[in-house]
């Protein structure tokens, strides 16, 4: 995610927003997304001084071994909240994200703007 300090949030908050970045071996990215997308949105919109609309969750795989739940290694996918999208990165890497993600802001700004034009030129 692109936020990492949770200082003052709820701790039950903050492991909810920490296990919901993982997916498990038998989950697909979409099923993932699926599943986590509303949960995402219900912390976002509750806990507005923390996180804004603009933010992203990276996938990283799940793996039962020995008894335990364990990180495995993040997939190539992210769940883009600006788009409301899974999105393929070409790389798997905090740059990339961070690029999908300013793309995302911009060509909604764009729009809004070629909306609020539109209305004042009529």
């Amino acid at each position: 995610m692109v936020k990492t300090n949770y200082s003052g949030l709820n701790p039950v908050v903050v492991k909810a927003l920490t296990n919901l970045h993982y997916r498990y071996t038998d989950e697909t990215p979409k099923m993932w997304c699926s599943h986590i997308r509303v949960s995402f949105r219900k912390l976002i919109e509750y806990n507005p001084i923390f996180f804004s609309k603009n933010e992203y969750i990276h996938i990283t795989e799940r793996l039962y071994k020995d008894g335990e739940f364990r990180p495995e290694k993040r997939s190539f996918h992210i769940y883009c909240t600006a788009c409301d999208s899974l999105v393929f990165i070409c790389d798997n890497t905090e740059k990339c994200a961070n690029k999908h993600l300013n793309e995302c802001i911009a060509k909604i700004e764009e729009r809004r703007v070629a909306y609020y034009r539109s209305i004042l030129w009529k």
